[in-house]
């Protein structure tokens, strides 16, 4: 069975889209917090948490809609596209 090669490819570059700015933005928040902890000597939950809880509603909130947009056009291309991945797969059945 042989996908569309646009299929995987397009599909990590939406995963990638769609996951990597919230995972980037409590990167550097995490890491923020921890050299502030660490400087600091205080221990606090809280203070790695909300901040990262923060920048993430943040980040949706200024670029959620070009987000949402660009999930939108990786589903729209699935969708008038998937009678070549239900050809695919049905033709290795035969």
């Amino acid at each position: 069975m042989t996908l569309p090669d646009w299929l995987l490819s397009d599909g990590l570059k939406a995963l990638a889209g769609l996951a990597g700015p919230p995972l980037a933005v409590c990167l550097v928040l995490g890491i923020a917090g921890a050299l502030i902890q660490t400087t600091t000597q205080i221990r606090e939950t809280a203070l790695t948490f909300v901040p990262k809880v923060v920048g993430v509603v943040l980040l949706i909130a200024l670029a959620g809609q070009l987000m949402l947009g660009f999930a939108e056009a990786y589903t729209k291309h699935v969708i008038t596209h998937v009678s070549a991945v239900i050809h695919v797969v049905n033709s290795d059945r035969l």
